[in-house]
């Protein structure tokens, strides 16, 4: 009898302990699978500056530039990458050399100078907020749209942005999308 009791404690333990392993192999299967479920996604940014120069008198002067971004990527690419492009772009037009000559909007001065003159020159914490202001503008619309459209797989969204010489000529803008096939 006391065998018996033995074996039957032996089996009960033994039943115990596999579905204790079956339990946590389970759980770390659960941890695994989300952990490798991480959502990928792909925008991509092309940058393309220009300028102009003019030659008067033997003296040399910008006659103006701007630099346009295009951004292109799948709306649910553009839901989960929007600060990251943002910010991307904010930072590489921060970086440019232009960027201590972009003047502020006629209508607004931004400080004066210890002459006392207007500093016709916007700050970088403007260029930043416009640069966030329309670029964020942009992206909305993707999302905004009214249009009906049938379209058979995947379509990539085109956002081009312009920023020229003043914050007035800084623009964002949808410009359609096209489906790869």
């Amino acid at each position: 009898m006391m065998k018996f009791m033995m074996a039957k404690i032996s089996i009960f333990i033994a039943i115990g302990v596999g579905l204790a392993t079956l339990i946590s192999l389970s759980i770390i299967n659960v941890n695994a699978q989300t952990e490798n479920t991480s959502s990928t996604y792909s925008v991509s940014i092309s940058k393309d500056a220009t300028s102009g120069l003019i030659i008067t008198d033997g003296a040399s002067y910008v006659s103006g530039f701007d630099t346009t971004y295009t951004i292109e990527g799948k709306k649910s690419d553009f839901d989960k990458a929007r600060d990251l492009v943002v910010s991307s772009i904010a930072e590489d037009f921060a970086n440019s050399p232009t960027i201590g000559y972009i003047k502020a909007a006629e209508s607004t001065s931004s400080g004066t100078n210890t002459t006392g003159l207007a500093n016709p020159f916007a700050s970088k914490e403007q260029i930043h907020e416009k640069i966030n202001s329309v670029l964020n503008g942009a992206i909305d619309s993707i999302f905004n749209e009214n249009d009906v459209t049938f379209t058979i797989g995947p379509v990539t969204e085109v956002i081009k942005c312009t920023f020229g010489d003043t914050l007035e000529t800084f623009k964002c803008s949808k410009v359609g999308g096209f489906k790869f096939f």
